[in-house]
């Protein structure tokens, strides 16, 4: 009787998992998924005059790491963000900015005097030039050898 059982309970699962997979095979898959390409953004530069000209036009840019590139600036791009130099209109406005960045997704890396460098989301830089104690964004000095 025993053995009966086990073989009974054996036979009901290999049943229900052979079910399970008919099931799963012979469902309609779903149709695939068709990523549309993000619009291109037109943005006016003189709309943004707290933001670097060049990173208003790389906010625009439909590819940003070929625009970067051919733009001379592409070791300040990192995983869909940018590394910026942020000009606070007073040294006490830091923690402030600070905060800004955090909650739009950024990294502050340094801070000196009323400057902070940090990575932000490049969509991000048009909402963080509109605040108040923000004297301008610009992409970081890199310094040039001479050329002889």
């Amino acid at each position: 009787m025993q053995k009966t059982l086990g073989f009974f309970i054996t036979l009901v699962v290999l049943v229900l998992v052979a079910g399970a997979f008919w099931y799963i095979s012979t469902r309609p898959s779903p149709p695939p998924l068709i990523l549309k390409p993000e619009p291109t953004v037109t943005i006016n530069p003189d709309d943004y005059p707290k933001l670097q000209e060049r990173l208003a036009e790389l906010v625009g840019a439909p590819d940003p790491r070929t625009f970067a590139k051919e733009h001379g600036f592409e070791q300040d791009l990192q995983d869909g963000k940018v590394r910026v130099v942020i000009e606070a209109t007073d040294p006490e406005a830091l923690e402030e900015l600070r905060w800004a960045v955090e909650a739009l997704d950024g990294t502050v890396e340094t801070d000196y005097e009323n400057q902070l460098q940090g990575l932000l989301p490049i969509k991000a830089l048009l909402k963080l030039a509109r605040h108040p104690h923000i004297e301008f964004i610009r992409l970081p000095v890199r310094p040039k050898p001479d050329a002889k």
